[in-house]
């Protein structure tokens, strides 16, 4: 897979994608990462990719002729004509306008063969933009933040972990919170006891259908917790229902 990453600060991911699982998938060339200074396709020599909106107000708003010349630049067309995005090559915008980045969303990422991310800044980008390419846009939450790299790597860092090879124990990608529509159960290392804390009896006795019913559980009661609009859209049966009623009035909820 490639990833393609465009920004106003390229030094922005020197070192974050050289960290931990990311770093050593790059070194094992298991996908390739190419950073794009959107400068490089400014039409003047002061390399300017932002002006003031039309209409008026404060801010910037990113242009659209250097974004249109990079996209060209890397293949991309018009959707008039040409070759626009596929479902194997795709292109990602960080907008706080845009919607919420989740896990499905990161499983469809890992099965293309391109995704190039626009990191957005300013106001955003000449609306322009989105209607010459098909393009996603995305927001990792409801907050702002200065500029789109730190959303960049967070999307990437969600996809590129579920590509073969990336994690050493595939496994533990398929049982990441979310990818049941449920968050993960709490997990326990050794010591067995710490402090009069004990590790639950279910998962040091070694009954894998009692571990994985207790994980269920567990799994159903933060969610319940922490995030009970994911319960919503779960695939829980009678019995579960049944524990989460048992549990309703005795968890806080905020």
């Amino acid at each position: 897979m490639k990833f393609e990453i465009i920004t106003l600060f390229p030094d922005y991911f020197d070192r974050a994608l050289k960290q931990s699982l990311i770093g050593k998938a790059i070194e094992k060339k298991l996908f390739d990462i190419d950073i794009i200074n959107l400068r490089d396709f400014a039409t003047d020599k002061h390399r300017t990719v932002d002006d003031t909106p039309y209409g008026g107000g404060g801010g910037m708003v990113m242009m659209l002729e250097p974004l249109d010349n990079c996209l060209r630049s890397l293949g991309y067309s018009h959707r008039t004509g040409g070759r626009s995005p596929s479902e194997k090559e795709r292109i990602a915008l960080t907008s706080a306008a845009g919607r919420k980045f989740g896990q499905a969303r990161a499983i469809e990422y890992s099965l293309c063969d391109r995704l190039t991310v626009i990191c957005g800044h300013y106001l955003g980008i000449d609306e322009r933009t989105t209607e010459l390419y098909r393009m996603d846009e995305l927001s990792i939450g409801d907050y702002i933040l200065t500029g789109g790299e730190p959303a960049a790597l967070v999307i990437i860092d969600a996809v590129a972990r579920l590509i073969p090879g990336v994690l050493g124990n595939f496994e533990s990608a398929l049982n990441d919170s979310y990818m049941e529509q449920l968050l993960g159960a709490p997990s326990y290392t050794r010591p067995a006891e710490y402090e009069g804390l004990r590790v639950p009896r279910q998962l040091v006795e070694g009954n894998h259908s009692e571990i994985a019913r207790f994980r269920r559980r567990e799994a159903i009661r933060k969610c319940l917790i922490n995030r009970p609009d994911l319960l919503k859209g779960a695939d829980l049966s009678d019995e579960e229902i049944e524990y989460i009623k048992s549990l309703d009035d005795k968890v806080e909820l905020e």
